[in-house]
């Protein structure tokens, strides 16, 4: 895991190009990134997870880190407010004071049409909060297999989610590895009290970000947090983590 702050200049200016809003001086933008308290780029390089991250509920037989990628599979049932969701990778640094951007780009074959992959503020299995790009496979020729965007806020106990139909449906089949949208970005946004889940599917051409119902929180705990879960018994799948990267926004 490297921090904007230890990446080479070159490097720096392509995270920087990637970000919302870019568009100032290549030098004002390396000069700012070198102050941004907080700031991230995970591209899960070597062998071996970074150690700014911990694992909730490890399995340390259902995740390696290999060819830049950290690969997860997910095959428990347990969702987030369980308290035994396997492998949640939570950050261990501060993150950015006041507003900030996550952003994870993965990819999945989403092939059992029960994957959950999600990036939140997770503090607890009664306290967080965190975005979804999950998928429901439909085999009636109706509806076939889609894709949502999730959101879900965990507050003492009481939960309130939605769900957004983004992509697929009325194929009457299955997903495979050429029909999904990959690569996928999954994102999270903190503005002042507020967090707001989105989604872009890279993987077909023109995609825009997708957003939906925006969080109010008047007070986080937790840090960043990423995995995956499935919501039926009995299947598996595979999830690849290509980066991840948070990013302060300037008021």
């Amino acid at each position: 895991m490297k921090f904007l702050t230890q990446l080479p200049a070159a490097l720096a200016v392509a995270v920087i190009s990637m970000a919302p809003g870019a568009g100032f001086a290549a030098g004002d933008a390396i000069e700012q990134l070198a102050q941004a308290e907080g700031a991230l780029l995970d591209e899960f390089d070597g062998e071996v997870l970074a150690e700014h991250w911990e694992i909730l509920n490890p399995n340390a037989d259902a995740f390696i880190v290999e060819d830049g990628n950290l690969l997860v599979i997910g095959s428990a049932t347990n969702a987030l407010d369980s308290g035994s969701t396997e492998n949640v990778f939570r950050l261990t640094q501060p993150l950015p004071k006041g507003d900030w951007v996550a952003t994870m780009k993965f990819s999945m074959d989403y092939q059992t049409g029960y994957e959950v992959p999600f990036l939140g503020v997770y503090d607890s299995n009664s306290d967080y909060v965190t975005s979804f790009a999950y998928a429901r496979s439909y085999y009636e020729a109706i509806r076939g297999a889609q894709l949502f965007l999730g959101g879900q806020k965990m507050a003492k106990g009481e939960k309130k989610d939605f769900s957004r139909h983004i992509w697929g449906g009325a194929s009457g089949v299955p997903f495979t590895s050429d029909t999904a949208p990959n690569p996928i970005l999954l994102r999270l946004t903190k503005k002042g009290r507020s967090y707001i889940p989105a989604v872009k599917l890279e993987g077909i051409e023109g995609s825009e970000w997708i957003e939906h119902e925006k969080y109010t929180v008047l007070r986080q705990k937790g840090n960043l947090a990423f995995g995956i879960y499935l919501w039926q018994a009995g299947t598996e799948s595979v999830m690849f983590v290509d980066w991840l990267k948070i990013e302060p926004v300037a008021k």
